[in-house]
């Protein structure tokens, strides 16, 4: 079964791809930790702005992903596509056959809370959110420092979420069409 996650950055999407992961043996595709990972300086500088990567970057990554064995038997894809282009390309190359999307929706206050207060072990890579008021001043599972992504500030994120209305929210209408 191939799942898409669907909702604004921060909604959660990653967490419920982890736990349907667990649920039904399958690996999550989140396209924001494949362009994270990346070597490419050109996809860092869009991050850094909160702005889209170029479609042919992601169109590249994502194809090349989708070819690796371990989807075979299914996958959770996490964050694409998100624009309509990307949607058409999505469609008209069959780059992958959704059947059940999830989406996700938050209220914006709380989204800005999550993402204002993410903070991640820069040694195991352990997610915490401030906003848990669990006190902890380094990582609970191996004792790393937190580290704060370069994205993770409201600047960033008002800029991301005008993307995600703008671009991304109207493709769901697809998907809702397809009765997936």
């Amino acid at each position: 079964m191939n799942f898409l996650m669907f909702g604004a950055p921060m909604a959660g999407k990653g967490t419920l791809a982890n736990i349907l992961a667990e649920k039904y043996n399958l690996p999550t595709i989140s396209m924001g930790e494949l362009l994270r990972n990346t070597t490419n300086p050109e996809v860092k500088e869009y991050q850094a702005r909160g702005e889209m990567v170029p479609m042919q970057i992601v169109l590249d990554v994502i194809k090349e992903r989708l070819t690796q064995e371990d989807v075979q038997n299914g996958y959770i894809l996490d964050g694409f596509p998100r624009t309509p282009e990307q949607l058409t390309e999505f469609v008209e190359q069959k780059i992958a056959n959704i059947d059940v999307v999830v989406d996700l929706e938050v209220p914006y206050e709380r989204l800005l809370e999550r993402v204002t207060g993410r903070r991640t072990c820069k040694q195991c890579g352990y997610i915490y959110n401030t906003s848990w008021n669990l006190g902890y001043e380094q990582c609970p599972k191996c004792g790393g420092e937190w580290g704060i992504r370069s994205d993770d500030n409201e600047e960033t994120y008002k800029k991301r979420y005008e993307v995600y209305l703008n671009e991304t929210l109207p493709i769901l209408e697809y998907f809702k069409n397809e009765g997936k």
